[in-house]
């Protein structure tokens, strides 16, 4: 049977939405992928990744803690290291995260799609996602909060004699500042809710697991805070830990749709005009 003339009508008007979305998706990616945009995107990881691997750097071998220690303080000081730090962890976690983003920018994909082409970008967007963003937001919340209600219970003043400011900004202010930045360049799928949720949840309960264990070995709380905590209110703390965590992996996928809602609008479109 031949088409009648609606038919023919609503096929064409089908064919002329899908070209004008596909020249519309054309030009975001040619703003997206080239010029001062991708030159922007790939500064922040540029300078983001130098950043905190100089502050890790600096924070393991220029950073020590006062000479002539007793035997017993030794121990509580030294054990875990830095790494007890979710601090320091964090830090380490983005550096690596900014050197995988800027690793996308030379080899792998940035464009706007259905689905990441690249491994590394499927990495980049899993790891900032859920690593990246929500922890560094934790960290940053957490310390100036606690910070500026006593700051003897997180970052004893006797510490501004070893610890320098600029340091002190790196691992606890730009951390979120750089995600923030990181978020409002690069365009990304969030994981699903299950993937994304259960891994934050298990880093921060992982770290939880490591505070404990620290605390067995040698004998005093990481925080100062801690100590001064019955038990049933450190596990408040560490409850609370592990939901601003996942706070802030709510707010990220939040943010990261409002900014991006053009594009994902524009890839609605052609995922229904596929079919």
């Amino acid at each position: 049977m031949t088409k009648s003339k609606k038919q023919l009508r609503e096929q064409q008007a089908a064919r002329e939405a899908a070209q004008a979305n596909t020249a519309q998706l054309e030009t975001h990616n040619d703003a997206y992928t080239s010029g001062a945009f991708n030159y922007l995107r790939f500064l922040v990881h540029l300078l983001a990744a130098a950043q905190f691997s100089y502050g890790i750097y600096y924070y393991l071998l220029k950073v020590h803690w006062p000479k002539g220690l007793h035997e017993e303080e030794e121990l509580k000081t030294r054990w875990g290291g830095k790494f007890k730090y979710l601090t320091f962890l964090d830090v380490v976690l983005q550096a690596i995260y900014h050197t995988v983003a800027l690793l996308n920018d030379l080899f792998g994909d940035n464009t706007v799609n259905l689905a990441p082409k690249s491994c590394l970008r499927q990495l980049r967007d899993y790891v900032f996602a859920t690593f990246a963003f929500p922890i560094a937001h934790n960290v940053a919340l957490s310390f100036w909060v606690i910070y500026l209600w006593d700051r003897e219970l997180i970052f004893p003043a006797a510490l501004d004699a070893i610890f320098p400011s600029w340091l002190n900004h790196v691992v606890h202010t730009n951390v979120a500042l750089l995600a923030i930045m990181d978020l409002f360049t690069c365009f990304r799928h969030y994981p699903s809710r299950l993937a994304g949720v259960t891994g934050n949840a298990s880093f921060m309960i992982l770290y939880i697991i490591w505070v404990h264990i620290v605390r067995y070995f040698s004998g005093v709380w990481v925080y100062p805070l801690l100590e001064m905590l019955s038990m049933p209110l450190r596990f408040v703390m560490f409850g609370g830990m592990i939901g601003l965590s996942l706070v802030c992996y709510f707010l990220g996928e939040f943010v990261n749709n409002i900014v991006w809602a053009p594009e994902f609008k524009l890839l609605h479109q052609k995922k229904i005009k596929q079919g």
